[in-house]
């Protein structure tokens, strides 16, 4: 095979796999969620709707099969012969692909739900409410905490377009500092991989604030005042996206393949 051809089949075959792994995670939550529509019939209370559960799930998700992209894919591709930038390329085009195609599976599967809930007049289903908290007065680390379970969050049914690509940077995010953990991890051990974990927190925080100050949310009390149209919060999660990738490149440009 031409090598300049070699990563976009590692894209699709990275893509393929991960898409699959997504399914059987959307699947479990489905189930959950069936489960959880008899339970608040039976018992006459209200629940979050699909995509609000995929949402608070999908972070974890991802972050987990970032770190899976440094500790499995990687010696796999580089040890059949692909060179780590093309391991590097097709990784980071299928992460892209993987985080728009989880929250409009979601949103389609949380539109059919409503609709049947409406359909047969349930009120089972509450007002979205997440991407609200905030910690304690002051206090940073509670926040930094906090960021990992709520992330900035817009309602499906109040604005779908919007509500989908907030979720899909969120989770593109996250699959972005699981791979800086797990290459910080892979090539130097423990303590360069804790130094990772740090960054991560950081980055996810930054995030979350540049988003939340665009959607008018809830922030840290030396950020209240200042205000931020969404354009420019993209650009910033863009350029935090563009750092994270560079530092992930120089980790894994010359890493020792593990075997």
């Amino acid at each position: 095979m031409n090598q300049k051809t070699i990563y976009p089949k590692v894209a699709t075959d990275m893509f393929w796999v991960q898409f699959f792994w997504a399914l059987g995670f959307l699947g479990v939550l489905l189930v959950v969620q069936i489960i959880k529509a008899i339970l608040s019939i039976i018992k006459g209370i209200e629940m979050n709707d699909y995509f609000d559960a995929v949402f608070i799930a999908a972070n974890i998700f991802m972050l987990v099969i970032g770190i899976i992209s440094s500790y499995g894919f990687l010696p796999y591709y580089v040890s059949n012969g692909v060179t780590r930038k093309d391991y590097f390329k097709g990784s980071a085009i299928a992460s892209v692909a993987l985080s728009i195609t989880i929250p409009i599976i979601a949103s389609i599967i949380s539109v059919i739900q409503i609709f049947i809930v409406n359909l047969i007049d349930l009120s089972i289903l509450k007002d979205s409410s997440l991407g609200n908290a905030t910690g304690d007065e002051g206090n940073m680390v509670a926040e930094l905490i906090l960021s990992i379970v709520f992330t900035p969050f817009i309602d499906l049914q109040s604005n779908w377009l919007l509500a989908i690509f907030v979720f899909a940077l969120n989770i593109f995010i996250y699959y972005l500092v699981g791979w800086l953990i797990g290459s910080g991890f892979y090539r130097f051990g423990v303590l360069f991989g804790l130094v990772c974990i740090i960054l991560a927190f950081f980055i996810i925080y930054a995030q979350d604030l540049l988003l939340s100050l665009a959607l008018d949310l809830p922030v840290h009390d030396m950020f209240a005042s200042l205000q931020l149209p969404i354009y420019v919060a993209v650009i910033g999660i863009f350029v935090l996206a563009g750092l994270t990738f560079w530092m992930i490149r120089q980790l894994t440009k010359r890493i020792a393949i593990k075997m």
